[in-house]
């Protein structure tokens, strides 16, 4: 898989993570007991933390870096499903239903994770209610994002979808800047059409309508959002 690097050193359990993610719900002590019960490995860009349709209940948390969630189509091509951050659990699902991992997760630059093994995940949720209740609630999260997802791909074109795309990465990634806000992109033009699920040709004609429109400027790898209201109009 890539390992580049396997140690036990500890982890600043009150290192800040993205608003939302597991690691930034739980309290301070929570937040140590679950790093005293995994091994702190380094990734390099590119690895495959887990594989779509495995059998393996192994469960990682994201210390530093970002990673992509991806599904393979039924004419073998890669769909961007989501972007995992620092703070964020993987493999929760197959943990819980003990099903094939629905998804493969790669590293989008070099990340650091937590591992854990299903039982000793388990046994820390047995021993931590609260911990179980906050992976409850991402849990019920992402049903929803998915279900929210779902009704854009059906109701909305590709400059709409983008629309919401580009608006989602700017709260997640963006600063204030002059007015507006600016986003590096964590992912390529083309995992980005992936995502916005349109052909990189149609994505790249919805940006070019953004720009001329004054909605937002671009340059490589990076966007800068000056018209949140119009893309959010353009999103509903």
């Amino acid at each position: 898989m890539g390992v580049v690097d396997q140690n036990t050193e500890a982890t600043d359990a009150s290192e800040p993570f993205l608003a939302g993610t597991f690691l930034a719900r739980l309290h301070e002590q929570e937040c140590a007991a679950l790093i005293a019960e995994g091994s702190r490995r380094a990734f390099p860009r590119g690895t495959i933390l887990m594989f779509e349709k495995e059998l393996e209940e192994r469960v990682m948390v994201v210390l530093d870096g970002r990673v992509k969630v991806t599904r393979v189509d039924q004419d073998g091509r890669e769909l961007l499903l989501n972007i995992r951050d620092p703070g964020d659990v993987l493999g929760e699902l197959a943990l819980i239903d003990h099903e094939p991992r629905s998804a493969t997760v790669s590293a989008l630059e070099p990340v650091v994770a937590l591992v854990l093994s299903g039982a000793a995940f388990r046994s820390y949720l047995e021993s931590t209610p609260r911990a179980a209740v906050v992976l409850l609630e991402i849990v019920a999260a992402r049903f929803r994002e998915e279900l929210s997802r779902r009704v854009q791909f059906t109701e909305s074109d590709t400059m709409g979808r983008l629309a919401a795309r580009l608006l989602e990465l700017g709260d997640r990634y963006g600063e204030d800047n002059d007015g507006g806000i600016a986003v590096v992109l964590p992912i390529s033009q083309e995992e980005l059409a992936s995502w916005v699920g349109a052909s990189r040709a149609g994505v790249a004609a919805a940006l070019q309508a953004m720009r001329e429109l004054g909605w937002i400027r671009t340059e490589r790898r990076s966007v800068f959002i000056s018209d949140a209201p119009a893309l959010r109009s353009r999103a509903a």
